[in-house]
């Protein structure tokens, strides 16, 4: 049987139970739990693991907790910060009630977190899948996470709708040639837009199939 080291950090214990209860159902890991109501019991926490040599194998960090500020750590992000320098192989899941813009992609840019979910997105199978996704080598983002950062990719490479129809024709492989017959493009404006489209999304030169596996990892497609 697996043993993982898990760390639940949030200010709401009902909320912790209920992580707890989830996780325990899955019968082939052994989970020891270390839970934390505030980022001040987490980083005594965290800190007490680091010396004693165990091991921090996965972090669930609600990003709203109450701060310690005597360490300037404000929240989960400043959490996930310190898990990183301490334990670098740990993999950590945000949870959040918000899903600004401005949040999300400060969230990715410093964390860069395995998991990232927004609470109203999830239930309890959710919740066990991104466990087993995750523990697997895999990220998960949850719907609406994804579509933030879907749609601030649509926007900064000013993708459109005609865009996304020669997107799909490519994936059903349609010959540029054959465009026409689905679009009220020319065989032109449709060679154009295509090569934008290659520019665009593998900022170099690459066949169909290549546009394709990009878009999909993209997650455009």
């Amino acid at each position: 049987m697996i043993r993982t080291n898990v760390l639940l950090v949030d200010d709401h214990p009902i909320t912790i139970d209920g992580y707890m209860n989830i996780l325990t159902n899955h019968n082939d890991t052994f989970i020891d739990f270390t839970t934390a109501f505030s980022c001040e019991e987490a980083y005594v926490k965290i800190t007490k693991s680091f010396l004693s040599q165990k091991t921090i194998d996965l972090a669930f960090l609600d990003i709203s907790l109450p701060p310690y500020e005597i360490k300037n750590i404000q929240n989960g992000v400043d959490l996930g910060t310190l898990i990183r320098q301490y334990f670098p192989d740990c993999k950590i899941i945000l949870l959040t009630m918000h899903s600004e813009t401005l949040l999300v992609h400060n969230v990715i840019k410093k964390i860069n977190p395995e998991g990232f979910i927004l609470k109203n997105d999830i239930n309890a199978h959710s919740l066990l899948t991104a466990y087993l996704s995750i523990m697997q080598g895999q990220k998960f983002y949850s719907a609406t996470i994804s579509k933030v950062l879907i749609q601030t990719i649509i926007k900064k490479l000013n993708i459109d709708a005609i865009d996304f129809q020669i997107l799909e024709l490519i994936s059903k492989k349609i010959k540029t040639k054959d465009m026409p017959k689905h679009l009220n493009l020319s065989l032109s404006t449709i060679e154009k837009r295509k090569a934008s489209i290659k520019t665009k999304i593998l900022k170099d030169k690459g066949s169909d199939k290549e546009i394709i596996e990009q878009a999909k990892k993209m997650k455009l497609i």
